[in-house]
């Protein structure tokens, strides 16, 4: 055949040129660790896309005699790969499944366009976990419901409403609920949801759980048990009804409590770094599954188990593929590496499609070798790949969340046209426009028409967002606030449109002639109410704000 038969120079450039397109594919976010590291190990360089394509030309050129194109895309063989040192426990029969982890969604409800990756949503949420193979568990770490700095331009229960019910229908199977989920609902609510909330960590006054310590999901044959460990309460009102128990003495009644013949055991929460790591030490989990810490990188092996962290805002999905080999409490082996989980992945679903004989033999292979390094690994371990999966535009298109989505902006216009007609006070005196500021502040509004801030809006209109309550409020002037505005007329967009003078020093309406209406100084919180982390990851206070304000 003329796999067997190419030379060893043209196997080498046909795995050169499968890398370039692993790293383009990088750059345009589609996939983020596949650029292979060069030079001395311990350094953590990446080659660049320049010296892979340099290297790629230089070395290439026309093979004697070209491989067919059936076959070019096959991944090339691994070398002889020698199993690991790690601990092996009793084997068991193999079997395979996937855990889909979220954590600190933090209320957000689609892709904001304002980072330079708007990655996230549950759509595309919705659309990511169609295409992953059963059996699969969809669970939610925590800190899911409360927005944070912007949530006053929404009412907070009404959002809390929608997450939890999106939550349900995109199918969270588990959810260990974080501080700010408690204080955005309340303890019925959570113990209401449609999704399963389940705390080991919170007890009441005497000491009992308030919510379910643990649960046992089914799925394809499956029992996977998941222990909930709820982080701290910091809020001293919820302190006094809600007791916080010693994460790894709640996980370790939990574990004694969880029946058996289980499959795979783990411990999800948003519960900080330090506790996540002496819980990981406990004997008979397989995993510590959490929310961000300040580590975040890599899973982390620390103790027993590993820590596996999920990213925030619910714009990755940590994918984690597993392959059974042993008992339920036996941890997760980091096994073997990433690039022949891919590779066997790749060939899985070639074979599936595959209808040529001669591909179908060359397929078939390839894939037995690479099964036999995860069975020469997996005996007596269970193994895991954690695949780090951006929720990009290529998973936009069609789904069942849009109804319910465009119903929740619709409402949410409708209350801040409510509110924006609200009588103002004193305190709250309405939104005059920049138009009255010009008069006395012509200099000031000279230097603010060449910052972002002036073409704010602008950005809506080239992403066709004009009518999205969810961007409006951070590109616009007094969006459902008092004496504001919430209905998009023609004329209210025309005077509150572009984030102006109002945005950063309050409402104006009646200055100068009312004396006690005066403008607020800039602080650094009055930008973080649209420049917070989530959607302007990069902020700098000081550097801002010489970019976008009037007094530079």
């Amino acid at each position: 055949m003329a796999l067997k038969d190419a030379s060893l120079r043209e196997i080498n450039c046909h795995r050169l040129a499968h890398n370039v397109n692993w790293s383009v594919r990088s750059f345009t976010g589609l996939r983020l660790d596949l650029i292979e590291p060069y030079g001395d190990p311990e350094q953590s360089s990446t080659m660049p896309l320049s010296l892979t394509i340099l290297l790629l030309l230089a070395g290439c050129g026309e093979p004697e005699e070209p491989l067919p194109p059936a076959l070019v895309d096959l991944p090339v063989l691994p070398e002889a790969t020698t199993a690991s040192a790690a601990p092996r426990g009793t084997s068991r029969a193999v079997s395979e499944l996937r855990i889909a982890l979220v954590g600190e969604v933090r209320g957000e409800i689609e892709p904001c366009g304002c980072p330079t990756l708007p990655y996230g949503g549950f759509v595309r949420r919705e659309r990511l976990l169609k295409t992953l193979p059963g059996p699969l568990f969809h669970l939610d770490a925590g800190e899911t419901l409360l927005e944070g700095f912007s949530a006053s331009r929404v009412d907070r229960s009404e959002r809390a409403a929608l997450v939890m019910s999106l939550s349900a229908k995109v199918g969270v199977d588990a959810w260990a609920p974080g501080p700010s989920d408690l204080a955005a609902v309340g303890l019925e609510r959570l113990k209401e949801a449609a999704v399963p909330a389940i705390s080991a960590t919170w007890r009441d006054a005497a000491g009992e759980p308030l919510l379910p310590p643990w649960t046992v999901l089914e799925e394809g044959g499956i029992s996977l048990g998941v222990i909930g460990l709820s982080g701290a309460l910091q809020n001293p009102d919820l302190r006094d009804t809600v007791t916080m128990r010693d994460p790894v003495e709640a996980t370790r009644e939990a574990l004694q409590q969880l029946p058996e013949g289980l499959d795979l055991v783990v411990a999800l929460g948003s519960i900080d770094d330090d506790d996540a790591i002496r819980v990981a030490a406990l004997e008979g989990l397989a995993a510590v599954l959490t929310t961000r810490g300040r580590q975040y990188d890599l899973p982390r092996t620390t103790g027993n188990a590993p820590v596996i962290e999920a990213p925030d805002r619910g714009r990755y999905v940590e994918v984690l593929h597993v392959r059974l080999g042993a008992g339920p409490g036996e941890p997760l082996r980091q096994l073997p590496e990433g690039r022949l989980w891919q590779e066997l992945m790749t060939l899985r679903t070639q074979a599936s499609v595959a209808t040529a004989p001669e591909r179908k033999a060359v397929i078939a292979e390839a894939l037995s070798e690479r099964e036999a390094v995860f069975t020469a690994e997996g005996q007596g371990r269970n193994l895991v790949f954690v695949e780090h999966t951006p929720l990009s535009s290529s998973l936009d298109g069609p789904s069942d969340l849009t109804p319910l989505l465009s119903d929740f902006k619709d409402e949410t216009l409708v209350r801040a046209a409510e509110t924006a007609a609200r009588q103002t006070t004193p305190t709250e005196p309405g939104y005059a426009g920049s138009g009255r500021c010009i008069s006395c502040h012509s200099s000031e509004m000279a230097r603010w028409v060449v910052t972002d801030h002036a073409v704010a809006w602008q950005s809506l209109l080239t992403r066709q967002a004009t009518d999205n309550p969810e961007c409006i409020g951070c590109h616009s002037t007094g969006f459902s606030e008092p004496g504001g505005f919430g209905e998009l007329t023609t004329a209210n967009v025309r005077k509150y449109k572009a984030v102006q003078c109002e945005s950063c020093h309050g409402p104006l309406r009646g200055h100068p002639e009312d004396d006690a209406i005066r403008a607020v100084p800039v602080t650094e919180g009055t930008c973080l109410k649209c420049h917070d982390p989530a959607n302007s990851p990069d902020f700098e206070y000081e550097n801002y704000l010489r970019r976008g304000s009037c007094q530079q």
